[in-house]
């Protein structure tokens, strides 16, 4: 049994706990976590000038926090798209929806999937997040990760995609990967470089560090790439591309 497959049922175990397990999956992977575990997302508006023309899609959404802070922020007129592949994380979504009033015309459109086979349509997204999902993924998994990315953003769109990283010290990796390992399967902890590498090997025309800093919580170091697809005709300087 391949990870792809071990990972729904740890994640809705997560997710269904009772107590502080259930408590931490619910709130971390809520807006909370957003707040808490990924601070420098919200400011994503205006570090990316998103607008209210933004589509925008979310790769391993969790409840839908991110999602819904971006629409709120630009004021969006296009709904957002959420992929997870937990379908108590996407029902705790729906959820939140009816609790915090979400405009009807904007209202994120749920699906639930992998990473690495998403059921949408070619060249549709300004931007595409993912976040804490590549730890899960083998090299060959991961690839299919970027490709997949890079078939949905449209020309002149942004891929951002952060992750744990590693620390430089085998010792604290090890730490680190205990400590992730909690409920779920060992992470694989990549470099900021690694993960440019794949961007550039399945076509983006540029990426770079994206230099998200800080998240406060858990002190692990994080790796962050913003990639792109220019638009057609444009010319990437030699800067970008590595």
């Amino acid at each position: 049994m391949d990870n792809r497959s071990i990972l729904p049922n740890e994640y809705e175990s997560w997710y269904d706990s009772i107590g502080l397990k259930g408590f931490l999956a619910r709130h971390l992977f809520g807006t909370f976590g957003l707040w808490v575990a990924s601070t420098p997302l919200v400011r994503l508006p205006e570090e990316l000038s998103l607008t209210a023309q933004t589509a925008h899609l979310d790769i391993g959404s969790g409840t839908g926090a991110l999602g819904r802070h971006l629409s709120l922020r630009t004021g969006s007129a296009i709904a957002p798209v959420l992929v997870d592949l937990s379908s108590t994380a996407l029902k705790i979504a729906q959820q939140n929806q009816t609790v915090e009033k979400v405009d009807e015309k904007i209202t994120p459109h749920l699906v639930q999937a992998t990473a690495t086979d998403l059921p949408l349509k070619t060249a549709t997204f300004n931007l595409i997040t993912c976040g804490y999902v590549a730890k899960h993924l083998d090299k060959t998994d991961l690839l299919k990760l970027f490709s997949e990315a890079y078939r949905l953003l449209a020309p002149g769109g942004l891929f951002l995609l952060w992750e744990f990283g590693p620390s430089g010290n085998k010792k604290l990796d090890r730490w680190n990967s205990f400590v992730l390992s909690r409920y779920v399967s060992k992470p694989i902890l990549r470099s900021t470089e690694t993960l440019q590498e794949l961007a550039e090997s399945v076509g983006f025309g540029f990426y770079e560090d994206a230099r998200l800093r800080p998240f406060l919580f858990p002190p692990i170091p994080r790796a962050s790439i913003l990639a792109g697809k220019p638009p057609e005709g444009f010319e990437v300087p030699d800067r970008l591309r590595n």
